[in-house]
């Protein structure tokens, strides 16, 4: 699928690729097969949160307008959904994106895995770690599933410890990628975020 660029067939996009290896030591491996140049940091081990440990199933907070079954709904739950991530990130607070996706979107499951790895080694983003500038629907699948086109940024910020000292830096980037959408029994679920080149 191609809307207004390239899509790159990748498992981990910016958000994964340069957010989680630069800002939180690791979480998600790039595709071997991807000649994206965007991570230069070691990963680090991947904490899992499965569906028992990782809080409620739904979650109660998801704003009206990213309820509704229609791609603004979509386009509102995507909005939604990097506003949990930014939560997830500077709390730290481990469940909250695993609730808002499926298991078969490795980017949310590698977002979620270092939100959880945060929350063991007391270590916090300081501000917000992306903006989302525009949300905008897409294509309608056959399936039902919806695409909504993101731009927006990684914002320059760091990771830093329980007592507020730094432990790195996580350097600004454009936000361009696709997020794919399902609508399930308890509404839109994050299936898939690949990047636009």
């Amino acid at each position: 699928m191609t809307v207004g660029g390239t899509v790159k067939k990748t498992p981990v996009a910016i958000l994964a690729a340069s957010i989680l290896l630069t800002a939180c030591g690791g979480g998600a491996k790039p595709d071997p097969s991807s000649s994206s140049s965007t991570t230069t940091s070691a990963p680090a081990p991947t904490v899992s949160v499965s569906p028992t440990t990782a809080g409620p199933t739904v979650d109660p907070n998801i704003p009206a307008a990213a309820r509704a079954h229609t791609p603004a709904g979509a386009a509102a739950f995507v909005k939604y959904f990097h506003d949990q991530l930014n939560v997830a990130w500077g709390k730290p607070q481990a469940g909250l994106l695993a609730v808002l996706s499926l298991p078969v979107c490795k980017t949310c499951t590698a977002l979620e895995g270092s939100a959880a790895k945060n929350v063991i080694t007391h270590q916090h983003v300081s501000g917000d770690s992306v903006r989302i500038d525009s949300a905008d629907p897409g294509s309608t699948e056959a399936n039902g599933d919806q695409s909504v086109i993101i731009t927006g940024a990684q914002l320059k910020t760091s990771v830093v410890d329980s007592n507020g000292h730094k432990v790195r830096d996580i350097p600004a980037a454009k936000i361009r990628s696709i997020a794919t959408t399902r609508w399930t029994a308890s509404g839109w679920r994050m299936s898939e975020i690949q990047v636009l080149k």
